[in-house]
């Protein structure tokens, strides 16, 4: 069985299962690394949205790094099963001493579903993160509803197959906003990772 590493804050070194699930893999040490060093390696207090969560990388590495709650939502049953079990080890593992426990929740429902749910009850995030199935349609089918679900001066990191930056303009159309605040973008492989930012309103 394949494991996922925690790579900065209380939990770092910790290691986790990942379910025996074809085409689920963790976004790579590497990438996560950046992706931290992008987000000023502190999450303290931050409220994040794990979407696609999958491994749960993002989001456990998220809440080590102080984010104060994470919504994982994944609809895969083995994959679901999964994250519970690592939610739950990891909680267990908290040092009480360093600040209260996130508050981790695990979402079962439909990625496009919840976000209509979440937008309707006026619930925001301050980064949302997307990583949906590789080379699936889903990014496309997603984005409309992320504007819905910022805070204001919240963050998106993307993961995709393609360099979503490259074509700003479909990109804006996409997230059915004038203009988008294109903050980083890495290329490792075949992922490319996006960080970004909507226009204040």
């Amino acid at each position: 069985m394949s494991e996922l590493r925690i790579i900065g804050g209380v939990w770092r070194r910790h290691k986790l299962p990942v379910a025996a699930v074809e085409g689920l893999r963790p976004t790579p040490d590497r990438v996560r690394e950046t992706v931290f060093n992008w987000l000023g390696q502190d999450c303290t207090g931050m409220e994040v949205l794990d979407l696609y969560a999958g491994t749960g990388a993002l989001g456990f590495e998220a809440a080590s790094r102080g984010a104060s709650s994470v919504l994982f939502v994944e609809q895969n049953r083995k994959v679901l099963a999964q994250l519970q079990e690592n939610r739950a080890y990891l909680l267990s593992k908290w040092v009480d001493a360093i600040s209260p426990k996130p508050n981790l929740q695990v979402d079962s429902g439909d990625a496009l579903a919840t976000m209509k749910r979440l937008a309707t009850s006026g619930k925001r995030f301050d980064l949302v993160a997307l990583d949906p199935p590789f080379r699936s349609e889903l990014m496309h089918a997603t984005l409309p509803s992320i504007p819905n679900l910022l805070k204001q001066g919240g963050l998106v990191y993307a993961e995709w197959h393609e360099n979503l930056f490259a074509d700003e303009p479909a990109l804006c159309k996409a997230l059915n906003v004038q203009e988008i605040e294109a903050l980083r973008h890495l290329k490792a492989g075949q992922v490319h990772a996006h960080l970004f930012a909507l226009p204040a309103v």
